[in-house]
């Protein structure tokens, strides 16, 4: 009696046609986030940790560097508030420019490659080749470089604000409405992250050719991250303060300032000539007083998730913009 050899059943998960594809193209990206994440967390326990100490030590806590609280007014406030920012402050600031330079760094590494290396070197024919349809193939590349990157950049800007938050606004200098912290500790540095790989990858749609691209990518997204910053104190409603800038809590984002007549009616600084400083300039419009428009703290995380939900809709913008081209140009 003859025995009949069966093929071993392979079970549990097993990544076939495009996922496996995928994997083996972006397998070492997608490692390198988890390893980039490792190492930011080691970063930001130790300064969460050292930064809290210092300032529970001096006795900081609140303090800035103009401060009318009597507790940080006391002898060696003012010092201790100035070594912490030098020290601590300073790391904070660098670690808030590398996240900063993130979506541009994905956007010009990893989503201007993606379409334009297989379109230069002609391989998209070969898995085009094995029925697959454009729009899947499209679809299945941006996942597998979205996915990681958003849950990559979605860990870090919650370690740099758990980092951030012993010192938070007061002493270290490092306002909640500054670029530093409001574009890298929070979800919108997650939606401007999948925004700049749709900038990428579009331009390798449209370009076919990497370097180009990748040059392309950076100015692009660099110019995002610029508009966002300047229409961002108009995503939300803001308040009227008739104080001037240097009279402002640290807590509150003063965005516009200038001089304000009884009537209402508004005069930049340099309304009354370029001859008249504020002081002047109140005492030839008689009432006139200096004004700023704020955002309060409160104000966060509307302006957050408006931000966020722009980028993200962009994102989406972008994808169907890439499909389409290569559905209609790719032949």
């Amino acid at each position: 009696m003859t025995a009949v050899l069966e093929a071993p059943v392979r079970r549990g998960f097993a990544p076939r046609g495009l996922v496996w594809l995928m994997w083996r193209q972006r397998r070492l990206s997608i490692l390198l986030w988890p390893v980039v994440v490792l190492a930011a967390a080691v970063a930001a326990v130790w300064l969460h940790g050292a930064s809290a100490d210092y300032i529970r030590n001096h006795g900081i806590a609140g303090c800035a560097m103009i401060s009318l609280d009597p507790a940080c007014q006391q002898p060696g406030v003012q010092e201790s508030v100035s070594q912490f920012r030098d020290s601590y402050g300073h790391l904070l600031k660098l670690a808030g420019l590398l996240m900063l330079l993130l979506p541009v760094a994905v956007g010009a590494g990893l989503g201007a490659p993606l379409l334009a290396q297989e379109l230069e070197q002609g391989t998209w024919k070969l898995v085009l080749s094995q029925s697959v349809s454009r729009r899947r193939w499209v679809l299945a590349k941006l996942a597998g470089v979205a996915v990681p990157a958003a849950l990559g950049s979605l860990a870090l800007a919650s370690l740099y604000r758990w980092a951030w938050h012993p010192s938070a606004n007061d002493v270290s200098g490092i306002a909640w409405s500054s670029q530093f912290f409001f574009s890298t500790g929070g979800p919108d540095l997650v939606a401007t992250v999948l925004a700049a790989i749709g900038v990428g990858a579009l331009a390798g749609a449209v370009l076919r050719r990497t370097v180009p691209a990748m040059a392309v990518t950076v100015l692009l997204v660099g110019l995002l991250q610029a508009g966002l910053s300047t229409v961002r104190p108009y995503l939300w409603s803001w308040q009227t303060m008739r104080v001037p800038e240097s009279e402002l809590p640290n807590s509150v984002w003063g965005f516009a300032h200038g001089l304000i007549r009884p009537d209402g009616t508004r005069l930049p600084y340099d309304g009354c000539g370029a001859l008249l400083d504020p002081g002047q300039c109140a005492a030839k419009y008689a009432g006139t007083v200096e004004y700023s428009d704020v955002h309060r703290a409160t104000d966060y995380w509307p302006l957050q998730l408006v931000e966020t939900g722009i980028c993200l809709a962009l994102a989406a913008l972008l994808t169907a913009a890439t499909v389409s081209w290569i559905r209609r140009r790719l032949a």
